[in-house]
């Protein structure tokens, strides 16, 4: 396998290097990201190596961190790295180990502005995706896989290898003499991942069909194309069902509609029980999504009410008042208080307001370099679209200084605990 001669073909062919001004790698230390990295270098690509730490496996966790931070400075590559205790992360969040990892990497990305992601996800991948979602329960996008090129909450990814199996890849890099690291847990087969990896497909491959990777990925290409299709003619910010509309077309319909307005799920049977629901055109009815969320249908017109949402006219109300330290902001977004601290010599004689969020503001977020747009800082905390509009934000002469809920911006923070600060406290002003 010619590994580089292929990932060339494949970023000309989807034009995978068009979208950003540099490429960053994330890259693990496992024989995947580290042949693709390689590949990269051999093709000449200027990359920046991203690596982070997930603190998963105490020891070897480390041993990954220096093990990348070798390899780019033998490639000649620039390294950014990250350590993040996603154990601890999973406990506060709430999340699983799994869903905070991604979470975290997300995150971390979302760092390089202007970037391309390039991630080594290949052909095995999608496959144990596949099934995965199928025995959980998918339509044809959750089974169509993870598309070569994807923009995702504000981050835009490619996938090169995505087309390529692993064993293809792994003899890449022993016909080269190329090290990698050997994840333990990957033969764990207590993660249902391994065991599909491990055991079912294997199974698969002997009982049923020797070729079923390669007639899998034919499938799921299918499915893709036609999800494609399918998305774009039912694009659609409103909710009405035309007479003669099929029923897999208004079932995506009222998908989008409700995830448009911020829905957290929208499994099979909720969305049946919806439309069933849509045809009674005289009287009001209602479906509970979650514990705060809802549908109100009335006369057959969907409403969405979220119990965390107030579309009230809200106004808001800051007071400041000096001290030394800082106040950690440990309120969300759309909380009615927050507090925040900030450099007191910053801000001087200058003062400050509040005001909502409007389209093209940017933000410098401390602990980030350069800045952000607000729309994707929104994006990547999950705050539904409908609802951005009334975000408040604190500005001083026109930058903004504090997005309440999420952090202060960079240069505005306070030096140690005895540096001198300006305590600022967000209120809502809510009509009687």
């Amino acid at each position: 396998m010619d590994l580089p001669a292929l990932i060339k073909k494949k970023c000309q062919t989807h034009g995978l290097l068009t979208h950003a001004s540099r490429i960053v790698v994330g890259v693990s230390g496992g024989a995947d990201s580290v042949a693709l990295l390689r590949a990269f270098q051999t093709l000449d690509l200027s990359c920046t190596v991203a690596h982070l730490n997930h603190q998963l496996r105490g020891a070897d966790s480390d041993e990954d961190e220096k093990f990348v931070r070798s390899l780019a400075e033998e490639l000649g590559f620039p390294m950014v790295e990250k350590t993040v205790e996603v154990k601890v992360l999973a406990q506060k969040s709430g999340l699983s180990i799994e869903m905070a990892a991604r979470q975290a990497r997300h995150d971390f990305f979302a760092e390089f502005e202007d970037s391309v992601i390039a991630l080594a996800h290949h052909a095995d991948d999608q496959v144990e995706t596949f099934l995965l979602k199928l025995a959980r329960g998918a339509g044809t996008d959750g089974l169509s896989g993870m598309p070569v090129y994807q923009e995702l909450n504000g981050l835009k990814l490619i996938r090169p290898l995505l087309d390529l199996p692993r064993t293809g890849i792994i003899q890449w890099l022993e016909e080269n003499g190329f090290d990698w690291r050997e994840d333990a847990s990957n033969s764990d087969e207590t993660f249902l991942r391994n065991k599909v990896r491990h055991t079912i497909l294997p199974m698969l491959g002997n009982e049923l069909n020797p070729n079923i990777r390669e007639t899998i990925l034919r499938t799921m290409e299918i499915l893709r194309t036609e999800n494609e299709w399918m998305e774009g003619w039912v694009e659609t910010e409103n909710l009405k069902f035309e007479t003669g509309i099929p029923l897999a077309a208004k079932r995506r319909m009222l998908r989008k509609w409700l995830f448009n307005h911020g829905a957290e799920a929208a499994g099979f049977e909720a969305v049946e029980q919806i439309l069933q629901q849509l045809e009674n055109t005289s009287g009001t009815s209602i479906y509970e999504l979650n514990d705060r969320q809802r549908v109100v249908i009335e006369y057959g017109k969907p409403r969405f009410e979220d119990d965390d949402f107030q579309s009230l006219e809200i106004s808001w109300h800051i007071s400041t008042h000096p001290g030394t330290g800082w106040i950690r902001d440990t309120s969300r977004i759309g909380d009615d208080r927050a507090e925040a601290s900030i450099r007191a010599d910053k801000l001087g004689e200058r003062t400050i307001k509040v005001r909502m969020a409007q389209p093209g503001d940017r933000m410098a977020p401390l602990g980030m370099t350069g800045t952000r747009k607000l729309q994707d800082i929104l994006t990547d905390l999950k705050v539904p679209k409908m609802q951005r509009p009334d975000v408040p934000v604190v500005v001083c002469e026109g930058e903004i200084i504090w997005l309440p809920g999420y952090r202060i911006a960079r240069g505005w923070e306070v030096d140690g605990t005895d540096g001198k600060s300006v305590h600022l406290t967000l209120e809502q002003n809510r009509p009687l």
